[in-house]
């Protein structure tokens, strides 16, 4: 199976090249996508030339899920079975890359997702939120994933096909379980270490609140 590596990067300066050499060790291409930084994000991987790395750009910051897809399309034109999409910001280890490799390697998945543990150091709001999300989902839409907005994922071709997300921004995750669900795409999830920051990305109680919105306009308009 052709699996290319697909990593999104925006303002990631400081982090973006070590992860980026972890990833190369691998045999996997990678497909970096910059969403338009105003840091030198772009400029560094320009000038790494890492094996294996293919570096794409948007002029302005178009948001995640705009990335993915440009990614996503880029690799499955190249020839790619599979993606699998990592975050650059370094929380997502290198070493659980082969879960992914061996569930999509089964050929019974259209799609993998990561799971994180999250009792261990993330703050009680961003944990209650993320929790409240999967929740959310799995009573409107009768799909549960305990961790709804890990980033950390793997589609084949034809779950991308049948997928084909139109969020832009960070509602991609979510909109992404809710298709799996509507497509009757077959999933699974697979356990992965984290390694959180200061700035750790989650949805908080309110952020889950605020996508009720989103999830009522996708049960009205989903088919």
């Amino acid at each position: 199976m052709k699996i290319y590596i697909v990593i999104p990067v925006y303002n990631e300066e400081s982090k973006v090249i070590g992860v980026l050499k972890e990833i190369s060790k691998t045999k996997y291409p990678i497909v970096v996508i910059d969403d338009g930084s105003t840091d030198g994000s772009q400029k560094k991987i320009r000038e790494a030339k890492l094996k294996n790395v293919t570096l794409l750009g948007h002029k302005i910051n178009l948001g995640k899920g705009a990335v993915l897809k440009t990614g996503s399309d880029y690799a499955f034109n190249k020839g790619a079975d599979a993606v699998i999409y990592m975050d650059s910001d370094g929380q997502h280890k290198v070493s659980d890359l082969n879960k992914f490799v061996e569930k999509l390697e089964t050929g019974k998945f259209d799609i993998v997702f990561g799971s994180r543990n999250l009792n261990f150091g993330v703050p009680l709001d961003r944990y209650m939120g993320n929790k409240l999300a999967s929740v959310l989902v799995g009573f409107m839409f009768g799909i549960y994933v305990s961790d709804l907005i890990c980033g950390f994922r793997g589609l084949t071709q034809k779950g991308y096909k049948k997928i084909k997300w139109d969020s832009t921004g960070y509602g991609v995750e979510t909109e992404m379980v809710i298709r799996t669900k509507k497509r009757g795409l077959s999933h699974c999830e697979v356990s992965v270490e984290t390694v959180y920051y200061d700035n750790y990305k989650g949805v908080s109680i309110i952020d889950a609140l605020g996508v009720l919105g989103n999830l009522f306009y996708w049960k009205l308009t989903l088919k």
